[in-house]
């Protein structure tokens, strides 16, 4: 699912930017960090794209939020990183860690990217058959319809990949305006 968390989290960023604009310089910034927190929530698993990224650190920040989580929710993988707080504490880190070099509206627009995509990454994880039962979590009982939902890699994944692709597409080339 790489290619497709990295794409709705640029869709997303692009969206983002079509609905509440940045200044013009923030929104290649926007749409990247909004792609790249996609992969935040499967920093706990030891083989996903993430953990793998930047050894020895995200190895060893695998490790602490797999502990993490299975000690908040029951679960090591899928479980507290594919919510709405930790997606939310991940904006907040960004804003955070931005301001120490860049002020203002920098910040902030990094924050606010960072923690839609980490979010828009675990929603992309409700859709697979495998599902996410954290993805609104602390909220219960909101999920995906289990006939809607599709095989990682399979035909569904390809479809919303093209759906993804033309979306960015209308809204790279302003076709969809809000």
């Amino acid at each position: 699912m790489g290619r497709t968390h990295a794409l709705s989290g640029a869709v997303l960023g692009l969206a983002v930017c079509s609905a509440v604009p940045p200044p013009p310089v923030l929104v290649p910034v926007v749409v990247v960090v909004c792609a790249l927190a996609a992969f935040a929530p499967d920093l706990d698993h030891p083989s996903s794209v993430a953990a793998r990224s930047l050894p020895p650190v995200t190895w060893l920040l695998c490790r602490a939020i797999r502990w993490l989580s299975r000690v908040t929710t029951g679960v090591s993988h899928r479980g507290l990183s594919h919510s709405p707080v930790f997606a939310a504490a991940v904006g907040l880190l960004a804003w955070w860690g931005t301001g120490f070099l860049l002020s203002g509206e920098t910040a902030v627009w990094t924050g606010v990217a960072a923690g839609a995509g980490c979010w828009v990454g675990a929603i992309g994880d409700e859709l697979t058959s495998n599902g996410n039962r954290f993805a609104f979590w602390p909220l219960e009982g909101i999920r995906w319809p289990r006939a809607l939902r599709f095989r990682t890699g399979g035909t569904g994944e390809h479809v919303v990949v093209g759906l993804l692709a033309v979306t960015g597409v209308a809204l790279l080339t302003g076709t969809w305006a809000f």
